[in-house]
């Protein structure tokens, strides 16, 4: 039995060795033209998202910085929260049955998921209400 084991998990691994090789070149290929211009096309749209598209407009920067600064709180605040469930759940595993440390852990998870819905219901709110200000103003137009 052991022979046979070893035997499988030998031929599974040496076609899984083949497989990878087989793909490899089809992933190498690439159609002729300017790489560059391809590359660069496809990483503008991402750097306009972090405010890289160079708009020089004070409204728009205004926009921008308060809406990055809410959104870092927002995010600090999610991860404390989630720190703070992951810590609960610790002190549940490792309750042994005392219900003062069980009771404890509960609702500490309960408080944070509940922080944790009103920190995701204001990033989104936050997201939303800064990107109507900058269609309304129109700033984002350059």
């Amino acid at each position: 039995m052991k022979k046979f084991l070893a035997t499988g998990l030998a031929l599974v691994t040496m076609l899984s060795f083949a497989l990878s090789m087989s793909v490899a070149p089809i992933a190498l290929a690439a159609a002729e033209g300017d790489v560059e211009g391809m590359i660069l096309d496809n990483l503008e749209p991402s750097a306009n998202v972090y405010g890289q598209d160079r708009n020089d407009d004070p409204q728009v920067i205004l926009a921008q910085g308060i809406a990055d600064i809410i959104k870092l709180v927002l995010s600090i605040l999610g991860i404390i929260l989630i720190v703070l469930i992951i810590y609960a759940g610790f002190l549940w595993m490792t309750a042994a049955g005392n219900e003062d440390k069980i009771s404890k852990a509960k609702k500490t998870i309960a408080a944070a998921v509940i922080g944790l819905a009103i920190v995701l219901s204001a990033y989104l709110i936050t997201a939303f209400v800064i990107t109507q200000l900058i269609e309304a103003t129109g700033a984002g137009t350059s």
